[in-house]
């Protein structure tokens, strides 16, 4: 994860640049010294929350805009350089290539699970649904109490509202990329 102060940096530089002001300007509107302002801007400055909380308001964005760290139009994610979450037994592993964020409104990730392994979801908010495919081998989704046979290069789309669960009842590992969409 890039270090926050360089995150603020780019986001500000990159605001004041497409909003055509100068530092006085952003000076003016929040209160903050232009010294200040260019030391933030070159990623030397190390603001307290209470000075961008003042950016911020002075103008009129979200902290999360300040703050946030991806802002590029490509995102290029290795495997390698996700942090897997595992199930109780680790018989699943999950690598989040795309957390959930308000701007985007879904999340997606691959999952691996091993033979005769199984995660259990408890349903996502009002609205969610859930699109999946399977990569390699044969996943057991159960929703309720259907249980539907996914096959390698087969997809499906479900409400992921309610309680379900993916499993392995084969002897192969199941490859298989989800994506979660929030209304």
């Amino acid at each position: 994860m890039e270090d926050i102060n360089q995150i603020v940096a780019r986001n500000l530089q990159q605001y004041r640049q497409t909003q055509r002001l100068s530092l006085d300007n952003i000076s003016q509107l929040t209160g903050i010294s232009k010294t200040m302002i260019s030391q933030i801007e070159k990623g030397t400055g190390n603001p307290s929350i209470n000075t961008l909380w003042k950016l911020a308001n002075g103008l009129y964005l979200p902290l999360n805009t300040l703050i946030s760290e991806d802002k590029r139009d490509i995102y290029q994610v290795a495997t390698e350089d996700l942090k897997p979450i595992y199930n109780e037994d680790q018989s699943v592993v999950v690598y989040p290539y795309f957390p959930y964020d308000n701007a985007h409104g879904f999340e997606m990730f691959s999952m691996e699970i091993a033979p005769g392994g199984k995660l259990e979801s408890d349903g996502h908010p009002q609205g969610a649904k859930e699109f999946i495919i399977v990569n390699d081998g044969t996943l057991t989704l159960e929703i309720g109490e259907q249980k539907y046979y996914i096959e390698s290069s087969q997809a499906i789309r479900f409400s992921g509202e309610s309680t379900h669960s993916y499993c392995n009842e084969t002897d192969t590992q199941v490859l298989l990329t989800a994506t979660i969409q929030y209304t």
